[in-house]
């Protein structure tokens, strides 16, 4: 696997990680949060695999959507959810007295979760 794909393979899997920390401490609006960076470094250990390169959470986003939605490699939910989870990420970590229920802090972390172990599968079958 390339280098640069297992750091950021593995960053999604640390943010995951923290995600399930903080849930467990009822911190729900820093579990959008890291659940959110779990996909957004999942996404780009995937577009590194093709050779893009993108960092910021529009360009992940857009590379993203165009790279793997749009040819099917991966579902259109999948471009939904990343889209939704990064204007929940927003809202959490930039909108004033955001507070993110119990029942949003855990769908969006199983969320991730299918996000992040699904690329790591594509990664696996690609060998990358």
């Amino acid at each position: 696997m390339n280098e640069n794909v297992v750091v950021f393979l593995d960053k999604a899997f640390e943010c995951l990680a923290d995600a399930t920390a903080l849930l467990e401490k009822n911190r729900y609006t820093a579990t959008l949060s890291r659940s959110y960076y779990a996909m957004f470094h999942a996404a780009q250990a995937a577009l590194i695999s093709q050779g893009i390169e993108a960092y910021t959470h529009t360009g992940v986003n857009v590379q993203f959507q165009k790279t793997f939605v749009k040819t099917g490699k991966f579902p259109l939910a999948f471009g939904k959810t990343f889209s939704k989870i990064l204007d929940q990420r927003l809202k959490s970590d930039y909108e004033i007295g955001f507070k993110a229920s119990p029942d949003d802090a855990k769908h969006t972390f199983d969320e991730a979760t299918i996000f992040v172990k699904a690329i790591r599968d594509y990664l696996d079958t690609i060998g990358c």
